[in-house]
């Protein structure tokens, strides 16, 4: 399975040492400046304590620009680490957590809200086989095309997709069952297509009744693609 490089965050020390460097520094100009001072005739003592408090306000400036970069920089590598949490590395779907958490989210819009929300299911047929005979390489690359298959199937802002298994996948729609069952044949025929040994899909598609808890809705869509997959193998 393909590798994500992870970027590690950056420790309190890294975080705080240009602050740190830059403070240091302050108090050495402030400590030179007093000796400066010290020995200045009386009527120029007074240049020497306005260049220190410009010298104070300046650097006082420059650290805080340089915390608020890094506190910049903090964020940005959580957001990352957030969106790699909830991104399956192989084919850049969302994982299970961010389907769990995002389908909880739409049950609870769709109750506020009345729209129609259906669950797609799906199975890679035969990956194990397919590994065994051609090499993991070619199941990863079965994979990588069932994930784009199933992002050129979604609608933004409408459906999203999630691989939450070795050869598992999920769809949560924002359609009727005419809509849905649209999409799930669009995704048969299209992954059919483009994989690299032409395999085949099963699928359970079930509609949101409105009182099914998110589980429930899961294991029937489950259930529903297991029996078509034993329809399909006994055909």
């Amino acid at each position: 399975m393909a590798s994500t490089h992870r970027p590690s965050l950056p420790s309190n020390r890294q975080v705080l040492l240009p602050p740190a460097l830059l403070l240091a520094l302050l108090l050495l100009l402030l400590a030179t400046l007093e000796l400066v001072q010290g020995r200045l005739a009386p009527n120029l003592r007074h240049l020497g304590s306005i260049a220190s408090a410009v010298l104070i306000v300046v650097l006082g400036v420059v650290i805080l620009l340089l915390i608020a970069r890094e506190q910049r920089l903090i964020r940005a590598h959580l957001r990352e680490l957030e969106r790699l949490t909830l991104t399956d590395p192989l084919t850049g779907l969302g994982n299970r957590r961010a389907f769990q958490r995002d389908l909880e989210f739409r049950l609870r819009h769709a109750t506020r809200t009345g729209e129609s929300v259906a669950l797609l299911y799906l199975d890679v047929d035969g990956l194990k086989a397919l590994n065994d005979l051609h090499g993991h390489g070619c199941g990863d690359e079965t994979l990588r095309t069932m994930g784009a298959v199933l992002r050129s199937s979604t609608r933004a802002g409408s459906d999203s997709a999630y691989r939450v298994g070795g050869d598992e996948f999920v769809m949560v729609l924002s359609a009727d069952r005419e809509g849905a069952e649209c999409i799930a044949n669009r995704v048969e025929r299209g992954f059919f297509e483009r994989s690299p040994r032409s395999s085949r899909v099963s699928h359970g598609l079930v509609l949101w009744d409105g009182q099914a808890s998110a589980g429930d809705l899961v294991d029937r869509a489950d259930e529903r693609m297991y029996r078509d997959k034993h329809r399909l193998s006994v055909g």
